[in-house]
C-alpha cells in the first residue's frame, strides 16, 4: 500500500499550522511546526510495512501544481490530508483534484473541524472517500490495511464514510489509544527538518508529544475532540529514548513540548525533569501550562530540566468571562504565575482570547491594561473563534451570533461573531491596539530584540525583518 501524507499547499501565500486544536496561520511566533499527526501516523504505517511519504508542502514551499504533478507520477493508493477550519474549503477541494487526476486513490481527511462536521464534509466533497475522526493515527494504519487487505469499510473504527446508496455511515468511534508507549517514535527522516526553525532564535527544532487529552472544560477549545479528556501519558523511561535518539539522529536539541496542558500532572513533570538530569541531555525546551497547574518548586525544577520558555493561557482579565467560558482559573492566579516563572528564570509568553461570550469594551480594555501590568516576554491576543469541535461553535450557532460567516473566516487573528452589545469589527480593531500597545513599549521593543539575538547572525537578521513586519500590521 503506497500512501502520502500530506500537509496541504499554502492558500493565497498564507501557510497554515494544521495540528489538533491548533490551526492558525504561520506569524512571528506561530512558525510552522513539525506536523507531529502526520510524523507518527508514518512511523506506524512503517512498522506495518506500507510504502509512506510524507509531504509538508507549507513548510517545504511546494505549489498546489507541484503536489499535484507528484501525485500524478506517485501511483499512491491512499493519500491522507490534514486539514484546518480556516483552510476547509481549499483542503477539500484538493480531495476532488486528486480523485479527478486518479479515481483509484482512496482520499482521506483528518482534524477536528472534520471530526465534528464530518457528514457535511462528505456530503459536500465528491471525490472524499473517508473522515477520519478524532485521534488520528491508529485509524489511519487500520484504514491503509483495510484497504490493503480488502477489508470491508463498515469493519474499520473511527472513520466516517459514504455507503453505497449514498448515504453517510458513520463507523463507531475508535477508543483513544491507551499505552502511549506502543507509539513508535515520529517518522522525522521522512520531513526536511531543517525546514522548522523555533521564530526570532532560528535553532531548529521538533515537537515531542509525553502527554494527550484535556480534562478541563474551556468552552472555546477542540482539545477533547482530537485526544479525548482522560490524560495518557507515555512512561518517562520512553520520553528520554525518544529525544537521546532525536539528538543523536538529527544533532537537534530544542524541543517542543506538544500537550494540551504539559503541567496538568505535576508529578509526572517532576518526573520528566528528573529524567533528563539523569540522561545529563543538554537540551532546551517550551512547553504550555495553566496558571494553576504551576507552583515555585515545579518551575524551578522545569528550569533547571532547560525549559526556556512557558506559555500560560491567560484569556482574560474579566472573572466573569472567564467564568463564562468555564476557565476555572482567577486573576491573581495568572499573576502569580507569571511570577513565579520568571523567578525561576523562565520565559513567559501570555495567551488572550478576546471576544469571549460576555465581553464587552469595557473588559477588552481591562485585559490589555492588565496585559500591560504582567512581565511578560510575549504576548498572543487572538480573536475567539467557535471552531466546530468546541463548545462554544454550538452556542455560537444557536445565538445566530456567526450568520453569514464563511468557514474561510474562522481564523484566530479574525473575530466572526457578533456578541450582544460588542461587534466583530471592534474586536478586530482592538486586537490590532492590543499587539501595537504591548510590543511599542521601548522596554518590550528591546526584550524582543535582544531575543532575536540568541540566534546566528543570518537568523538575527530574519528574525529582526520579521519581527517589526509583524508589529507594524
Amino acid at each position: 500500500m503506497k500512501t502520502i501524507l500530506l500537509n496541504p499547499p499554502t492558500i493565497e501565500g498564507t501557510a497554515f499550522i494544521r495540528e489538533g486544536r491548533c490551526t492558525q496561520e504561520q506569524g512571528v511566533w506561530t512558525t510552522l511546526w513539525p506536523p507531529i499527526s502526520l510524523a507518527t501516523a508514518g512511523a506506524m504505517l512503517e512498522e506495518k510495512g506500507h510504502e509512506v511519504e510524507i509531504l509538508d508542502c507549507a513548510a517545504q514551499a511546494i505549489s498546489m501544481d507541484s503536489l499535484l504533478e507528484v501525485i500524478r507520477r506517485g501511483g499512491y493508493r491512499l493519500v491522507v490530508l490534514s486539514t484546518a477550519t480556516p483552510s476547509i474549503r481549499s483542503d477539500l477541494a484538493l480531495a476532488n483534484v486528486i480523485k479527478s487526476i486518479d479515481s483509484n486513490i482512496k482520499t482521506a481527511v483528518f482534524g477536528t473541524h472534520v471530526t465534528a462536521l464530518a457528514e457535511e464534509s462528505l456530503k459536500e466533497t465528491q471525490g472524499l472517500d473517508f473522515v477520519v475522526r478524532n485521534e488520528p493515527e491508529e485509524s489511519i494504519v487500520a484504514l491503509a490495511e483495510g484497504l490493503e487487505n480488502t477489508v470491508p469499510f463498515k469493519e474499520i473504527g473511527g472513520i466516517s464514510y459514504k455507503g453505497s446508496d449514498g448515504r453517510v455511515m458513520h463507523n463507531p468511534r475508535r477508543p483513544f489509544i491507551r499505552d502511549l508507549d506502543s507509539l513508535p517514535i515520529p517518522a522525522w527522516h521522512l520531513l526536511d527538518l531543517e525546514r522548522y526553525r523555533l521564530p526570532l532564535r532560528g535553532d531548529k527544532f521538533v515537537i515531542l508529544s509525553p502527554v494527550r487529552g484535556c480534562p478541563y472544560q474551556c468552552t472555546f477549545c477542540t482539545a477533547q475532540t482530537y485526544y479525548g479528556k482522560r490524560l495518557r501519558r507515555k512512561s518517562v523511561s520512553r520520553v528520554m529514548e525518544e529525544m537521546e535518539y532525536i539528538i543523536h539522529r538529527f544533532g537537534i536539541s530544542q524541543f517542543f513540548i506538544w500537550a494540551d496542558t504539559f503541567t496538568a500532572d505535576q508529578d509526572y513533570v517532576v518526573e520528566f525533569c528528573q529524567g533528563i538530569k539523569d540522561k545529563d541531555l543538554k537540551i532546551g525546551w517550551t512547553c504550555n501550562s495553566r496558571v494553576d497547574t504551576v507552583n515555585r518548586t515545579l518551575l524551578g525544577a522545569m528550569a533547571k530540566a532547560g525549559c526556556w520558555m512557558i506559555s500560560y493561557g491567560i484569556e482574560s482579565a474579566n472573572q466573569a468571562v472567564l467564568n463564562q467560558v468555564k476557565k476555572r482559573i482567577t486573576v491573581e492566579q495568572c499573576r502569580g504565575a507569571v511570577r513565579v516563572a520568571k523567578e525561576a528564570g523562565i520565559k513567559v509568553a501570555g495567551h488572550f482570547v478576546l471576544g469571549l461570550p460576555g465581553e464587552s469594551e469595557a473588559t477588552l480594555k481591562e485585559t490589555l491594561a492588565f496585559a500591560l501590568t504582567l512581565d511578560i516576554d510575549m504576548a498572543q491576543f487572538y480573536c475567539a473563534v467557535p471552531f466546530p469541535g468546541s463548545s462554544l461553535f454550538k452556542l455560537a450557532k444557536a445565538q445566530g451570533w456567526i450568520e453569514g460567516r464563511s468557514f474561510d473566516e474562522f481564523r484566530q487573528d479574525n473575530a466572526v461573531m457578533n456578541l450582544p452589545g460588542l461587534s466583530s469589527s471592534t474586536v478586530n480593531d482592538y486586537r490590532k491596539k492590543a499587539f501595537s500597545r504591548f510590543y511599542l513599549r521601548p522596554s518590550r521593543f528591546l526584550q524582543m530584540l535582544n531575543m532575536i539575538k540568541m540566534g546566528s547572525m543570518g537568523e538575527t537578521i530574519r528574525g529582526g525583518v520579521q519581527f517589526l513586519k509583524w508589529i507594524s500590521s
